[in-house]
C-alpha cells in the first residue's frame, strides 16, 4: 500500500474540492438554462410553468424548487428579534403578534436605504443558516407518475422500432407512499397474463407489494395473513350491519344461499356492491389487497349497505330470478347428496 506524504494528500484533497465545485457549478448553469428555457416556452405558448416542467418530466425538479428571493417583511421582524428581550419577553405565537402591532408604522416609515442594509444583514445570516428540503406526499406521487409515463412512452417507441414486447409492474414498498398498484404492458401482449395464464394483473402486484413491504422472509405468509384479516374485517361489517337492520343478533351472510336465506327470510338486499367484483366469498374472488380494500371502506363508508325490500320489489327481483333459473343464467346452489343415500345406516 502506497503511504503518500502530507502536501501529496493536501494536494489531492484541493483537487477533490476543486472538481467538486466545478461538478456543483455546472449543474447550476445547467438548470438556470433549464429555468430560463422552461420561462420562454411558458411565455411563447401560454402555459403554466408546472405544466411544461411536467411535459418536461422533470418531476424531481419540483421537489428541489425553493423560493430565492428574500422577504422585506420577514428581515424586518428578524433584526427586531435580535433586539428584544428574549427572557423576559413574549414566547411563542404572541412574539408575532406583539411584533405586528408595535412595529406595522415602523416597518412602513422605513426609508430604501435602511431596507437595503437590513436585507443584506438578513442575507448574511440566511447564508449561515443550514436549510433543509421538505418534500412533500404529493410531489413524491407526482414524481413517481411522470417518470412511469416517460418509460412507458420510452418502452411503446422500442415496441414500434424493434418489436420488443415488455410487462411492467410498479408498487410501493413503504407505507409512506400511498400510490396503488401499476400493471403496464405492450399492445402485442396486452391480454396475456388473463387468457394464458389466467392470472388478474392485479394479483401479482397485490403480491409484491406485500413482499416488498414485509421483506423477503415470510412474505408470503405476511401476505396471505394481511388477506385473512382483511377478510375478517369485512366479514364482521357485513354481519354487524345486517345484525342491525334485520334486529336479528343470530343472522349472518351466507354467501351460497344468499337468496334463500337473506333476501327471503329478512326481505332485505345488498345495495352498492361493485361490479367489477362479483358477489362472492371473498375469499375464492380475488387475494389482491386492491380488491379488498375496495369493499372494506365501502361498507364503512355506507356507500355499500342494506335495504329493506317492499313487497312488490321482492315479488319482481323473485320472477326475475325465476326467469334467470329457468334459462339457466344463474345456478342455484344445492347441498350435495349424501354418498350413503338409499343405505340403511346401522345404529
Amino acid at each position: 500500500k502506497v503511504q503518500l506524504s502530507k502536501e501529496a494528500r493536501a494536494l489531492l484533497t484541493a483537487s477533490r474540492r476543486k472538481k467538486s465545485q466545478l461538478f456543483k457549478t455546472a449543474l447550476d448553469d445547467a438548470w438556470t438554462h433549464i429555468d430560463e428555457s422552461i420561462k420562454t416556452i411558458t411565455s411563447s405558448n401560454g402555459k403554466s410553468v408546472r405544466r411544461v416542467q411536467q411535459d418536461l418530466h422533470m418531476g424531481q425538479g419540483l421537489l428541489w424548487t425553493k423560493r430565492a428571493k428574500l422577504s422585506m417583511w420577514n428581515a424586518f421582524c428578524w433584526k427586531k428579534n435580535q433586539t428584544t428581550d428574549k427572557e423576559n419577553g413574549l414566547s411563542g405565537k404572541a412574539i408575532l403578534q406583539d411584533l405586528v402591532q408595535e412595529n406595522r408604522a415602523e416597518y412602513h416609515e422605513l426609508d430604501d436605504d435602511t431596507k437595503v442594509s437590513i436585507l443584506k444583514e438578513y442575507e448574511e445570516f440566511k447564508a449561515t443558516k443550514t436549510t433543509g428540503t421538505h418534500i412533500s406526499t404529493k410531489s413524491k406521487v407526482n414524481n413517481v407518475t411522470q417518470t412511469l409515463k416517460a418509460v412507458k412512452n420510452e418502452l411503446n417507441s422500442l415496441r414500434s422500432q424493434i418489436g420488443a414486447e415488455t410487462i411492467l409492474y410498479t408498487m410501493r414498498s413503504s407505507t409512506d407512499l400511498p400510490l396503488c398498484g401499476v400493471a403496464f404492458t405492450t399492445h402485442g401482449i396486452e391480454n396475456f397474463m388473463e387468457s394464458v395464464m389466467n392470472v388478474d394483473n392485479q394479483d401479482p402486484v397485490g403480491k409484491m407489494e406485500g413482499f416488498a413491504m414485509s421483506g423477503i422472509c415470510g412474505a408470503a405468509q405476511n401476505h396471505q395473513k394481511h388477506c385473512s384479516n382483511i377478510h375478517g374485517l369485512i366479514r364482521n361489517l357485513i354481519n354487524k350491519k345486517l345484525q342491525d337492520i334485520t334486529g336479528d343478533p343470530d343472522a349472518k351472510m351466507q354467501w351460497a344461499h344468499y337468496w334463500r336465506n337473506i333476501v327471503q327470510c329478512y326481505l332485505v338486499i345488498c345495495t352498492g356492491w361493485p361490479d367489477e367484483i362479483p358477489f362472492e366469498n371473498l375469499s375464492k374472488v380475488s387475494s389482491s389487497l386492491a380488491d379488498l380494500e375496495m369493499p372494506k371502506w365501502k361498507w364503512r363508508s355506507g356507500e355499500i349497505h342494506w335495504r329493506c325490500l317492499e313487497n312488490e320489489e321482492f315479488e319482481r327481483l323473485h320472477r326475475e330470478r325465476n326467469e334467470k333459473l329457468d334459462s339457466g343464467a344463474i345456478i342455484e346452489h344445492r347441498r350435495r347428496t349424501r354418498s350413503d343415500k338409499g343405505k340403511k345406516r346401522t345404529r
